[in-house]
């Protein structure tokens, strides 16, 4: 018999009304048990069957690590057997089963099957082998999954007087497998002061806990969470308002659904601190868009476990930074994890990049847009660590025998047609083309006719202020709308900073100058950026975008009041998560400095954004003010007064007209029509802002910044 448990029981069942933890069944206790063989008979797992002739030995039992007590010979299965008294059923509110094993088992509650991992079969037989690799944990210093049993369910199966757990372990790879791991604790919680079993392990996960920031609740049923494919889970959050406490134990009140999560990352995956990606689905396993945590509604979700990022908040900065200057960043929540009720820390929720319209807003790419304007949109592409799906024609910097490499993120490999291949990668051909040469045309074009350059610029801005070591070269995502809106590649949105501001031993990621783009980490570095710099245009208007984000978003009090928002709200709960975590004195890769506590990674972090910022302020490339191009030659055009109260002129237009649009100092687009001889701004609010003037035929033929005040 298989008992399906609703995991919904863990929206509706509050520990509140337990009042202590206390343990029957223990891993190192003796336990009964006998290799996996043919004549086993199924009722084995009963609370009656005589287990007399059976082995005894102490817990755990198996063999190739160093967490077995009994070492037992070489075999595809061993079967165990403890009994345990329960002398007040009344008093029982819930259970849970420990597991660290190697590789599969199933555990039995007085003959019910109660959870498995890793094992096919109703039941499996004594020579199946689990269906996949799992390694102990815990003599690695890990700790065991976990699964809960509500109360009916346990009233159910458990009597007044003698019970019995037992339990089969299976090995992957049968009798050739080096090692086997067997370690199962049963726990009770119970809603009174007095006594039935014993103390609860020195590692066993204190659950009641409040926290001023949300608290995510995933349950897997006790299934280990694989890299891929994903597995099937429910997820909660518990959040009671801005300035309220979070009970653990509080209903799951702000959202509760199913969802399929797997382990995402690269080299972040080999951290004991696991990042996960998560789809939230309906009972049919199909894709659900929710809204949770004034997130817009989607389906797909990020949980960043920052592990070596020990302020916890450097992807909440940088998002914060890449939002507040008008470019999209994926939106953050700080919130405290537990995946099947064991405490996982302080983990960063965050919205998966992808084409959506309050993500990544460009037009949806079909499998039938095959020509035309339909054709020329739709794509979200990168420049990342893994398989490229096509190469550009040129080297990366500095090694040109290397060809950069792109991967597609939207349409996905598999999905994209043919033509559509065809015309992304024949129009970052083009601009590449049109790159090496600055100063020309190529094909009718300036290479900043096929980009959106001030999307590029905030993209250097925000790479080089936080100094990440991935800058350009990982993670590095672009996309491009249809040409009926707008039509040009976007650098963004930005992605994965748990390595810059300085927490980087490599690549110079610690020290306060030099420019990433012109550092050698390796041969897949972008030859865009280090081009661009040979272009008067691109570097002045970096340099007018610069400095008028030093006056706003990119001011030291602006970034470090946010920075204290965080840390006020993360002060309660960080000793916790050290707790979960206790790598505060230890060198985590690739750290560049170990304070030894939170304080002291808070200050590291800010004075690294102080040294940054000085730096960068001092060795600013360009000057603000319009650049004559070739497109400029004979324009004659002149912008004043300036400053002015809102009214301005424009002279020297050229015949044929222009288009005009303004931006405010965050980059937003806040004015844009055709270019006439009196621009009327008034309605504006006043400060800085940046004209740009485009041909007919969308070449920029001038730039200014320009000063509106009262």
């Amino acid at each position: 018999m298989y008992l399906f448990f609703s995991i919904c029981v863990f929206h509706n069942t509050a520990d509140a009304q337990i009042d202590h933890w206390e343990t029957a069944v223990y891993a190192d206790s003796d336990w009964k048990y006998e290799l996996g063989n043919a004549s086993i008979p199924v009722d084995w797992n009963q609370i009656n069957y005589d287990d007399s002739n059976w082995n005894s030995g102490q817990g755990g039992i198996g063999y190739g690590d160093n967490d077995d007590n009994t070492i037992i010979d070489q075999t595809v299965s061993v079967f165990m057997r403890q009994h345990f008294i329960v002398t007040d059923i009344s008093a029982i509110e819930r259970a849970v089963f420990h597991a660290d094993f190697d590789d599969g088992f199933i555990m039995y509650l007085n003959g019910v099957e109660i959870t498995r991992t890793h094992l096919d079969g109703n039941p499996p037989t004594w020579d199946s082998e689990a269906t996949q690799l799992r390694e102990a944990e815990m003599y690695q210093g890990n700790l065991p999954i976990s699964h809960y049993i509500n109360k009916t369910d346990l009233t159910n199966i458990l009597v007044e007087g003698q019970n019995i757990v037992a339990v089969q372990t299976h090995n992957f790879g049968g009798t050739n497998s080096s090692d086997l791991s067997s370690l199962y604790w049963l726990t009770f919680g119970l809603n009174n002061g007095e006594s039935q079993f014993g103390d609860v392990p020195s590692w066993f996960p204190q659950n009641d806990f409040n926290s001023p920031i949300p608290i995510v609740k995933i349950n897997t049923n006790g299934n280990s969470i694989p890299d891929e494919p994903s597995i099937a889970g429910t997820m909660g959050i518990i959040w009671n308002g801005e300035g309220n406490l979070n009970q653990s134990n509080d209903p799951m009140n702000e959202f509760f659904g199913n969802i399929r999560i797997e382990i995402r990352g690269q080299s972040s995956t080999l951290f004991p601190k696991k990042g996960y990606g998560i789809e939230t689905v309906d009972e049919n396993g199909e894709d659900l868009d929710v809204s949770f945590l004034n997130f817009p509604a989607e389906e797909d979700w990020i949980l960043h476990g920052p592990y070596s990022d020990k302020s916890l908040i450097r992807n909440v900065v940088a998002m914060h930074l890449a939002n507040s200057i008008g470019q999209y960043g994926s939106r953050t929540r700080l919130v405290e994890l537990t995946i099947n009720e064991q405490y996982e820390g302080v983990y960063v929720l965050m919205e998966k990049i992808k084409r959506d319209e309050n993500r990544v807003d460009i037009a949806t790419l079909k499998t039938e847009d095959i020509d035309g304007d339909e054709l020329t949109g739709g794509y979200i592409f990168k420049v990342d660590k893994g398989e490229p799906d096509w190469f550009s024609n040129y080297g990366s910097n500095p090694n040109s025998n290397q060809k950069l490499s792109f991967q597609y993120v939207s349409p996905k490999k598999s999905k994209i047609q043919p033509a559509q291949a065809v015309y992304i990668q024949s129009y970052i051909d083009s601009f590449e083309r049109a790159l090496l040469n600055p100063s020309e045309k190529y094909d009718g074009k300036y290479y900043y006719e096929y980009i959106d350059m001030m999307s590029f610029i905030d993209h250097f801005i925000l790479n080089e202020v936080t100094k990440d070591v991935d800058a350009y070269r990982i993670s590095t995502y672009l996309h491009k709308d249809k040409n009926s809106n707008g039509g040009l590649v976007t650098a963004g949105p930005i992605w994965d900073f748990n390595l810059g501001l300085g927490n980087a031993d490599y690549c110079e990621g610690a020290t306060a100058n030099r420019w990433m783009y012109d550092i050698n980490c390796d041969a897949h570095h972008p030859f865009w950026w280090g081009k661009m710099m040979e272009d008067q245009l691109y570097k002045n208007t970096a340099n007018c975008r610069y400095f008028e984000l030093r006056e706003g978003p990119l001011h030291i009090d602006s970034i470090f009041a946010f920075i204290d928002e965080k840390v006020d709200l993360l002060t309660p709960v960080v000793d916790r998560n050290f707790e979960r975590w206790n790598i505060l004195n230890d060198y985590v890769w690739p750290n560049a400095i170990v304070t030894g506590s939170y304080t002291g990674e808070i200050n590291y972090l800010k004075q690294f954004i102080i040294n940054r910022l000085n730096w960068m302020d001092n060795n600013m490339f360009g000057f603000c003010g319009p650049v004559i191009t070739n497109s400029m030659i004979n324009q004659q055009i002149k912008l004043f007064p300036n400053p002015s109260t809102g009214i301005f002129e424009l002279s020297g237009l050229p015949k044929e007209g222009a288009n005009m649009i303004i931006y405010d100092s965050t980059g937003k687009k806040c004015y844009q029509k055709k270019a006439s001889n009196s621009v009327d701004i008034s309605s504006l609010m006043p400060g800085f802002y940046f004209l740009e003037l485009y041909s007919t035929t969308f070449e920029i033929i001038f730039t200014s910044k320009i000063n509106l005040v009262r």
